[in-house]
């Protein structure tokens, strides 16, 4: 019996091929090959119903998991948009991709109605090693150290380690519950994205009062949830915290910083042009800073202070947790009204980011999602298990 990924590889190389090379070239993932892919997966998968319904008869939950593997992928690809985690054409392509892999590939860590979550964890191993070797081939060995420190020490800060484990106790139990019902407990990759989306979200809205929430729902926790009394539990539970804080890290903290700092280049303010993407949050207050909080901005090279109209105008690094950005971005980058507000506060100069291609990664995810058919972490447990037994 022939694999049926036969039939949707030749239609994966090219969308790969192709939005690689435009997304390197041009930085733009059009979508005529967005839809294209979608179209030709729908009239492959009706195609490949119709013939195994003539023939060995209907599977109906491998079409209903199709359509709720779908819906899945085009929120994840929304919600990643919306978190400026990635464009809206990487989000969309992976939609396409979600749309173009049969679920025969996921065979390796499958996750019942949402198997396309290990082809998202795929697509952020493969990220993550590349980000990482750039890190590494352009980085110093004291600006190494220095970042290996700052992780260090962000991670075990005292009040930030223990509403980090507050919370996380809190949200990823509350997750669960809430993933239980859709019968979709055991997917722990998407109970940490989740986590961290949601952390982030309730740390934006509600600064340092989210501890009290956090705490309200531990202590509920410990009075109903009777598992937690137990080593098991805590030796799980410290996996996933560090896991959960590396990630954070990652993409909000020291790693982060680090990473902004080698790809960010400083501009003439007259050089700065629509779909181009700030490295700094632009704030606006009624309220002149005090003078330690300008002490400490200005530990800063790239702070600026513009006073024009009675507001002031700060140009800082990003901070996840910043309530009063005045220019908010998307993932695409500024836009032509963007760019003339800025021009016309004062600012001299400003920072930009010089924006990596992703395109190619998510192809590259994909190929080893087919390679090993399916999750390439367990793929990497199987070889330590081997090389350490």
């Amino acid at each position: 019996m022939i694999n049926i990924i036969w039939f949707f590889l030749p239609a994966i190389l090219a969308l790969g091929t192709i939005t690689s090379i435009e997304d390197i070239k041009f930085g733009k993932i059009r979508n005529k090959w967005i839809l294209s892919a979608i179209i030709y997966a729908i009239i492959t998968n009706i195609g490949l119903i119709i013939y195994y319904n003539l023939t060995t008869g209907i599977n109906t939950i491998y079409v209903l998991e199709l359509i709720t593997n779908i819906t899945f992928a085009t929120l994840i690809g929304y919600g990643l948009w919306h978190y400026n985690i990635w464009s809206a054409g990487d989000g969309k392509l992976f939609i396409a991709y979600t749309a173009l892999l049969p679920l025969t590939v996921y065979s390796a860590g499958y996750q019942q109605w949402i198997p396309s979550i290990t082809l998202l964890v795929n697509i952020f191993v493969v990220g993550l090693f590349f980000m990482l070797g750039l890190l590494l081939f352009k980085t110093r060995f004291k600006d190494l150290k220095k970042v290996l420190k700052e992780f260090l020490e962000e991670f075990f800060k005292p009040m930030t380690l223990i509403e980090s484990i507050i919370s996380f106790f809190a949200i990823f139990w509350v997750l669960e519950l809430l993933l239980a019902m859709m019968g979709l407990s055991q997917s722990y990759m998407l109970r940490l994205v989740l986590t961290m989306l949601v952390f982030s979200n309730v740390k934006k809205k509600l600064g340092d009062k989210m501890i009290y929430l956090m705490s309200l729902i531990a202590i509920i926790r410990f009075s109903v949830d009777k598992s937690v009394y137990s080593w098991n539990f805590l030796l799980t539970f410290l996996m996933f915290l560090f896991t959960w804080k590396f990630l954070m890290s990652l993409f909000r903290g020291s790693l982060s910083k680090l990473g902004s700092e080698l790809f960010t280049k400083q501009l003439n303010i007259d050089e700065l042009k629509p779909k181009m993407i700030l490295s700094d949050d632009i704030i606006k207050t009624n309220r002149r800073p005090t003078e330690g909080e300008l002490e400490t901005l200005k530990k800063n090279p790239a702070f600026q202070l513009i006073h024009q109209k009675g507001s002031y105008y700060l140009a800082k690094p990003k901070n996840s947790t910043e309530k009063e950005i005045f220019i908010k971005q998307e993932a695409e980058g500024l836009t032509l009204e963007q760019v003339n507000t800025i021009k016309k506060l004062g600012f001299k100069t400003i920072n930009v980011s010089q924006v990596m291609p992703f395109a190619h990664l998510i192809f590259l995810g994909v190929l080893m999602t087919v390679i090993v058919k399916g999750n390439l972490l367990i793929l990497f447990k199987t070889l330590l298990m081997k090389l350490f037994s």
